[in-house]
C-alpha cells in the first residue's frame, strides 16, 4: 500500500489542499492520503488552536472515501517534528510506503529538517510545483539529496486552484465570503467557533483583557459578549463576531487618559472636540484603536460597534445597537432605575431599547450635571 501525507499547519485545510492531495494521489498511483495537521511546528505559527485545526481535517477528509486525517502530531506533546510522526508511523504500519506531500521549493531546505538523513530512508517526497514554476534549482538539488541520502523525489506540476490559508483568514478577518475556498464544513465550522476573527484566538484575547483591565472591568467584558451572543440570533448578529466585540469593547480602560487621546488624535480623523474632551467615553474611540492595532481585528463592523458604544448615534447597523444595548443591560450591572425596562426591551425591539438606553443617558446628564449631552446621542432620540 502507497499512502500519501499532506502535514503541515492546515491553518485553516482549504480546497487547494484537497485539490493538490488528489492530483498527486492519481499521478502517484496511491491509495489514499493522510491529512496531518502539525501540533507544534518549529518553523510555523499558527491562528488556530491545534483541537481545531484536528476538528477541521477531520471534518474535511471524512467527505472524501479516499481520504483520512490523523491526530498524531496533534496529541503528541512537544515540538512537532517530521522524524518522530514517519519514525511512529512505519513502526504502527510496516507495509505501507509513505509518500510525504511538499511544494517544490521546500526541496531547497529539506536538509535542514531535524534529522533528514533518517527521514529521506523512511519515505519518498512528492514536490508539488505550479506549471511555469522555476524548477531547476529544486531540481539540482533534489539530485544532491539523492546523493547524500538516497531522497527520493518526484516533482509533479499541478494547476490547483489558487487558494492559500493566508487568503482564508484575511477573508474571514474582513467579513467576506469564503464560500468555496474551503469545505462547506470546514466553513460552518469556522463560522461556529468564530476562528480567524482577529489576529488572536480565543485563549490569547482571554488572556490578554484579564492581564490588563480590571477584576471588575474584565467581568464586565464577560457580560457584555455573552449577552450579545444571546440577543445576535434575534436581530440577525453573528454570534461570534458579536462576542468579539463585546469583549473588545472596553480593551482601552487600562490606558490613563492622556495615552487614550494621543491615540486617538492620531488614528480616529473624525474623533470631535466633545468626544476628544469627554475623559468617559474616550475609551470607545481609543478601544477601537487598540483592537485594530493590538488584537489585528480588521473587521469594519467590530471596529465600528467599539467606537460607537458609548455614544451611539442616528442610523446604527443592528450589529452596532446591540454592543450599545449589551454594554448597558449585562447581568453585572448594579440595579438602577430604568434597566429592568431596558433589559426587557432589548429581547423584543432592539432599535427600541437603545433609544431608551439613550434617553437614560440624557436624563443622568441633565440630572447630575456631570458632561455634556453628546449630539450624536441625542441623534438616536430622533431616529
Amino acid at each position: 500500500m502507497r499512502m500519501g501525507i499532506m502535514g503541515g499547519t492546515l491553518d485553516p485545510v482549504h480546497n487547494g489542499h484537497i485539490a493538490v492531495a488528489r492530483a498527486v494521489c492519481e499521478a502517484c498511483g496511491l491509495d489514499g492520503v493522510m491529512l496531518l495537521p502539525a501540533g507544534d511546528p518549529p518553523h510555523k505559527q499558527h491562528r488556530a488552536d491545534k483541537a481545531d485545526r484536528w476538528a477541521m481535517a477531520q471534518l474535511a477528509a471524512g467527505a472524501l472515501d479516499w481520504m483520512s486525517a490523523s491526530d498524531l502530531e496533534i496529541v503528541r506533546s512537544g515540538t512537532t517534528y517530521t522524524v518522530d510522526t514517519l519514525e511512529q508511523l512505519c513502526a504502527d504500519r510496516p507495509g505501507v510506503e509513505w509518500v510525504y506531500i511538499i511544494g517544490a521549493d521546500t526541496v531547497n531546505v529539506l536538509e535542514t529538517w531535524r534529522r533528514f538523513e533518517r527521514v529521506a530512508g523512511l519515505c519518498a517526497f512528492a514536490a508539488v510545483g505550479r506549471p511555469g514554476f522555476e524548477a531547476g534549482r529544486a531540481h539540482e538539488h533534489a539530485a544532491q539529496l539523492a546523493r547524500a541520502f538516497g531522497a527520493k523525489i518526484h516533482f509533479l506540476d499541478v494547476d490547483g486552484p489558487a487558494i492559500s490559508s493566508t487568503e482564508v483568514r484575511n477573508r474571514v478577518a474582513e467579513n467576506r465570503s469564503i464560500a468555496g475556498m474551503v469545505p462547506q464544513a470546514v466553513e460552518a465550522y469556522i463560522r461556529e467557533k468564530g476562528l480567524y476573527l482577529c489576529g488572536m484566538t480565543w485563549a490569547e484575547i482571554d488572556r490578554e483583557l484579564a492581564a490588563t483591565l480590571r477584576p471588575a472591568r474584565y467581568r464586565h467584558s464577560i457580560g457584555v459578549a455573552e449577552t450579545a451572543m444571546r440577543l445576535a440570533p434575534r436581530y440577525g448578529v453573528d454570534p461570534q463576531r458579536a462576542r468579539l466585540a463585546g469583549l473588545l469593547h472596553d480593551c482601552a480602560k487600562s490606558m490613563d487618559e492622556a495615552e487614550m487621546r494621543r491615540i486617538v488624535k492620531a488614528n480616529v480623523p473624525d474623533a470631535d472636540v466633545l468626544e476628544l474632551a469627554a475623559g468617559q467615553v474616550l475609551h470607545a474611540p481609543a478601544g477601537m484603536v487598540v483592537a485594530r492595532q493590538k488584537y489585528g481585528v480588521r473587521d469594519p463592523e467590530i471596529l465600528s460597534a467599539i467606537r460607537k458604544h458609548t455614544l451611539g448615534g442616528a442610523d446604527m447597523t443592528p450589529f452596532e445597537a446591540l454592543i450599545y444595548v449589551s454594554d448597558v443591560i449585562e447581568p453585572n450591572r448594579a440595579m438602577y432605575a430604568g434597566l429592568s425596562r431596558a433589559r426587557e426591551l432589548a429581547g423584543i425591539d432592539l432599535r427600541a431599547a437603545a433609544r431608551y438606553c439613550a434617553q437614560m443617558t440624557k436624563d443622568y446628564v441633565e440630572k447630575s450635571g456631570h458632561g455634556t449631552f453628546h449630539p450624536r446621542t441625542a441623534e438616536m432620540l430622533r431616529s
